[in-house]
């Protein structure tokens, strides 16, 4: 019977040891579980901070497209009114070329003030003119007495 009870003491002790590991396990793994649930706030808080980031980037990322689409646009209406200045340069270097055709020459122009009158030529035409004048006068008073007397 002492035996048995050392036997039985045995196995209580040993119950107790292995009880004792087990709390000791049980308290690693509630350290650990604390660590985890840590580390999955901190997880959690991270995602939340991506998850502003993401939302901030979609909403830049629509203000950009928002403005590449203006810019695009700007770009599309410059470019047209280039092209028009580009007509209407063209058309004014055709109407200069035809003005460049028609203009005169030196040469030309030496020519027409060799034929152009000087103010000489001017003065004597306007003593002839009055002196015609004059006798036009002349000669239409005669006609006027001359009807008169009639």
């Amino acid at each position: 019977m002492e035996e048995l009870l050392r036997q039985l003491t045995t196995l209580v002790q040993g119950l107790v040891d292995d009880m004792s590991v087990l709390k000791q396990d049980m308290q690693t793994v509630k350290q650990k579980l604390g660590q985890l649930e840590q580390r999955v706030d901190k997880l959690e808080q991270r995602m939340d901070k991506q998850e502003e980031e993401l939302r901030w980037l979609k909403e830049q990322m629509k203000e950009n497209t928002e403005m590449i689409k203006v810019i695009r646009d700007n770009q599309l209406e410059q470019r047209s009114i280039q092209d028009g200045m580009r007509h209407e340069i063209a058309s004014l270097r055709g109407e200069m070329a035809g003005i460049r055709e028609q203009m005169a020459t030196k040469d030309q122009l030496s020519r027409l003030r060799e034929q152009m009158a000087t103010k000489e030529d001017i003065s004597l035409i306007h003593q002839r003119l009055d002196y015609q004048l004059g006798r036009i006068a002349r000669v239409e008073e005669e006609m006027y007495l001359l009807k008169k007397v009639d």
